[in-house]
């Protein structure tokens, strides 16, 4: 709704395109959702970087509007295309002079689904002593956000869900002053996919984009398989087939595609195997290198030291792979899996990977090799990515980066044997009563109870580096002192009444060092 003689009840926030007026919580918060950061990427939008949203006159922002539709998903209310909207918790008596500093979440999701929309930020801006502001958005995802080819890059753009996402911090540079907040202390905030997103943006060539953020934070940091965008005409040619589009030319193709509703295109948009592979991976839309946003392999431009030099917390939860890995009932199964994920594994590697992997203990109610396979996917796609992220920064001399394994134990995962989980510690860092999305992610009910104590534990490291790049001058107050990896390769281990510095095995190095060296395309082109 906009109309110029409408004058509705709220603080408001006036920005060049719309003004938008929000609500006031009763925590000295002011909230406001679903504001437009670009325009809707619908019909010739479509595979398109994000363009400027529209003018709008005064708009409500007080109810969280569309995320992104994923892969697999279908069309329902909450969930569409026209997606690309941010929310912002702001202290209530914030003014342009306040100049704090600005959170910056970014989803996971596998760069497939937007997983965890809609968390509210008020508990964090209000635990901070009303001295932060916090933002979370939504990015186009699966087929939207990373459909890949030569007519996809002649006639539209590549890697579109990270358009969004700079489209997003290049909005906070532009308007976040509007909301007291400082454009040159932003921290950007990742977990899963989101984390291999600021991964993505530290290793950008591109030199404006190292000016929209001065830290980052990355939570189980996402390297599945990295394809070039000359390795993925096969999945541009199924996807056009399927949906009927197959022509003379590129441009009628892509003209084609785009004139199929959502409901239709979501029909294609659904994962298959690799060329020469025998089962779907388990992502099968991600970014590739495309030489602009991507220009070679992240693992390989960390090394070299070719990445923007910020502050940083990096860090795992111990059972990374469970939700993602099949119950493997032999070492074949395991391979196998590696295989359908990692297609350019050879035989040597895969004799190393049933070497480092062996049989081991597993719950009444999982397969026998459900932990190998658990742990050689979590270790290969996020923790030893972590790693090599880490000493790519103590290599370089860079700036601190703080490191956590996140071993906390759960009633309910060890149960059925998924010990700590990838994402776990999501509840604690914003709370668990403000993250509770049904069929998506949802805070561990212990947080409510045993676990309690470790929320604050968590948030206070978290707005501590969100205000000062350190988690250590605002931490809880039995919180030890985090020391940074550069120092001494040591990790924050977290634990119920057992928080302190650990270091790291020389096995876990040795496997971490195999899965650097893997290949991680899709074709030997």
């Amino acid at each position: 709704m906009a109309s110029s003689d409408w004058t509705p009840k709220g603080p408001r926030v006036e920005l060049e395109y719309a003004t938008y007026v929000g609500k006031s919580l009763q925590n000295g918060v002011d909230q406001f959702l679903g504001m437009r950061y670009a325009a809707a990427p619908v019909g010739d939008l479509r595979w398109r970087a994000p363009a400027p949203p529209e003018q709008q006159g005064i708009e409500l922002a007080q109810e969280f509007k569309n995320f992104c539709i994923g892969t697999s998903e279908k069309e329902a209310s909450g969930v569409g295309e026209d997606c690309l909207y941010v929310n912002v918790w702001k202290p209530t008596d914030a003014t342009r002079e306040s100049k704090l500093p600005v959170w910056v979440f970014i989803q996971g999701g596998g760069y497939n689904q937007n997983w965890s929309p809609n968390y509210n930020g008020s508990e964090v801006v209000e635990t901070s002593g009303h001295n932060i502001i916090q933002i979370n958005f939504n990015y186009r995802v699966g087929v939207y956000g990373f459909f890949a080819g030569k007519a996809v890059e002649k006639y539209g753009d590549l890697n579109n869900g990270l358009r969004d996402q700079l489209a997003l911090l290049q909005w906070v540079q532009e308007n976040i002053c509007e909301f007291g907040g400082d454009p040159e202390h932003v921290v950007i905030h990742g977990s899963s996919a989101g984390a291999g997103s600021v991964a993505l943006h530290l290793i950008s060539p591109k030199p404006a984009t190292a000016k929209l953020f001065a830290g980052g934070i990355m939570e189980s940091v996402f390297v599945p398989q990295q394809p070039r965008k000359n390795e993925l005409e096969w999945q541009y040619d199924r996807f056009v087939q399927q949906l009927g589009c197959a022509s003379d030319t590129a441009e009628e193709e892509m003209t084609c595609l785009r004139s199929k509703d959502t409901n239709v295109t979501q029909e294609a948009n659904v994962p298959s195997p690799f060329p020469e592979s025998s089962g779907a991976p388990f992502w099968y839309w991600v970014p590739v290198i495309d030489g602009d946003l991507i220009p070679d392999e992240p693992l390989e431009l960390f090394a070299r030291g070719e990445f923007t030099k910020v502050p940083m917390i990096i860090g795992n939860n111990q059972n990374e792979g469970v939700f993602f890995v099949p119950q493997a009932s032999t070492a074949q199964e395991v391979i196998t899996f590696m295989n359908d994920n990692y297609p350019r594994l050879t035989s040597d590697e895969d004799a190393k990977i049933a070497e480092y992997y062996p049989l081991s203990d597993a719950a009444p109610s999982n397969a026998p090799y459900f932990p190998s396979v658990e742990q050689a996917y979590g270790e290969s796609t996020l923790i030893c990515p972590a790693i090599s992220i880490l000493e790519a920064i103590r290599n370089a001399d860079a700036e601190p980066a703080w490191s956590y394994r996140n071993h906390i134990y759960d009633d309910f995962y060890a149960s059925i044997g998924f010990g700590t989980p990838h994402g776990y510690e999501e509840g604690a860092i914003f709370g668990p009563n403000n993250t509770n999305n049904p069929g998506r992610y949802t805070a561990p009910e212990s947080f409510y109870t045993y676990n309690a104590p470790l929320v604050p534990v968590f948030m206070d490291y978290w707005i501590s580096f969100v205000r000062t790049l350190s988690p250590n001058p605002y931490r809880s107050g039995e919180a030890p002192e985090w020391n940074p990896w550069n120092e001494s390769q040591s990790k924050l281990l977290i634990e119920l009444d057992n928080l302190h510095m650990e270091s790291v095995g020389e096995s876990q190095f040795e496997r971490c060092e195999f899965w650097k060296g893997i290949d991680r395309s899709l074709s030997s082109e």
